[in-house]
């Protein structure tokens, strides 16, 4: 009696078996060819997470030149600015779908922000060429592999679970909302892990955990501390947005997008380590080839937080994690360097990233995954009190945010 159904539920594994291992497999290809073009733009050392080499001269040149081809490819045309990763899965869950329009302007404007040193993530641009081929490819009939090929194409976060953890919303059928994602999530994850280590993270870092006999309240105080910078970090970005979305500063000058390429230019020369996405820039910084001093290092994280928003709101536009958990990472370094003697910089890094994340995913479950799987497991139980911090702060969460 129940062979129909247990039919369709296996087809329904399979195909989301099948989508998510081509989801991730096509984001695993667009960032190495991405990577490939950055790192020619910028030198060989930004492949490495490291400062670029080049003269002020070239990062000024080539941060206008970008930000006027953004500005030319969006101009007097709202539409042509790329979605960001819950603005597409909002369009997925509408009974129209997904909108395809000036799709092609989207994507190259995403690519150029990546290539460019724009200070975002990419998921809000590979969930996109998913979603937009994935929509062409069945004509929008069959949202579930849609679905299932937007959680394989996450799995450039290292995890098998945060694609189905990014598609749990409210409003979907608990079959497709969560069957699809998580298998899905699970193929992507496994081709994208085959093609690239991009979401690698902390892999192989040794731990810093303290003796709990003797640092154990000093561990739970930096942690307690971590997370309240880290969420008050959160509420300043939402803030910065929303008071830079009032200005509509891209929609009155068409051109400011090359400005913001300017500011990006001269950051990425003198101060580089608040530009770019910043997901090969997590090792290096957590094993010290930075070398920097831990004002210089908080001074980069508060500037990466900030340019981040000024890029979204200009015309760069692209994901927030990578850059959150990177600028949460510097500013928790440079705290654990000026309090040495209270807690390790596990605890540090952990609190400020769980902070932060929970304030600007408004989501403890995708932020738990997502820090759980950069930082590999270092200052997990300081993750978990920052997340908790922020969700306590919400009286200070103003849009734009990202509710999964």
């Amino acid at each position: 009696m129940n062979s129909p159904s247990h039919r369709s539920l296996i087809r329904s594994s399979y195909l989301a078996a099948i989508a998510g291992t081509v989801g991730g497999t096509v984001t695993a290809i667009v960032m190495l060819l991405i990577e490939a073009v950055r790192i020619s733009i910028w030198g060989a050392a930004i492949g490495k997470g490291l400062a670029t080499e080049r003269p002020l001269a070239w990062c000024l040149g080539i941060g206008i030149s970008v930000g006027l081809l953004i500005a030319l490819t969006q101009r007097q045309r709202p539409k042509a600015l790329l979605p960001e990763l819950q603005e597409t899965l909002d369009e997925l869950r509408q009974p129209s779908g997904l909108s395809e329009s000036h799709s092609k302007d989207q994507l190259l404007s995403g690519a150029l922000a990546l290539v460019g040193g724009g200070t975002v993530g990419p998921e809000a641009l590979m969930t996109r060429l998913v979603a937009v081929a994935c929509h062409r490819l069945w004509k929008g009939q069959d949202r579930k592999i849609t679905a299932a090929a937007l959680a394989g194409s996450l799995g450039l976060f290292g995890s098998p679970f945060v694609g189905g953890a990014a598609l749990a919303g409210r409003r979907w059928q608990l079959l497709w909302r969560w069957l699809p994602g998580t298998i899905g999530g699970i193929a992507g994850f496994l081709a994208f892990d085959g093609l690239s280590s991009l979401g690698s993270g902390l892999h192989d870092i040794p731990y810093t955990w303290p003796l709990v006999s003797q640092d154990d309240l000093p561990t739970f105080l930096s942690a307690l501390l971590a997370g309240i910078v880290g969420s008050f970090c959160g509420a300043g970005l939402n803030q910065w947005r929303q008071w830079l979305k009032n200005l509509e500063l891209h929609r009155r000058f068409w051109w400011w997008p090359a400005l913001t390429g300017a500011f990006l230019g001269i950051a990425t020369w003198g101060l580089p380590l608040a530009t770019s996405s910043g997901e090969q820039q997590i090792r290096p910084l957590m094993l010290g080839e930075w070398s920097l001093l831990p004002t210089v290092l908080i001074i980069s994280g508060v500037i990466k937080l900030l340019l981040m928003g000024l890029c979204l709101e200009t015309g760069w536009r692209g994901g927030q994690f990578f850059p959150a958990i990177l600028a949460s990472c510097a500013i928790g370094i440079g705290l654990h360097q000026l309090l040495p003697e209270l807690g390790s910089i596990d605890s540090w890094c952990g609190g400020v990233v769980g902070g932060s994340l929970s304030v600007l995913l408004n989501s403890p479950l995708i932020g738990l995954i997502l820090g759980i799987s950069l930082l590999q497991g270092h200052g997990a139980g300081a993750l978990l009190i920052g997340l908790l911090i922020g969700q306590l702060i919400s009286p200070w969460r103003n849009p734009p945010q990202i509710n999964y």
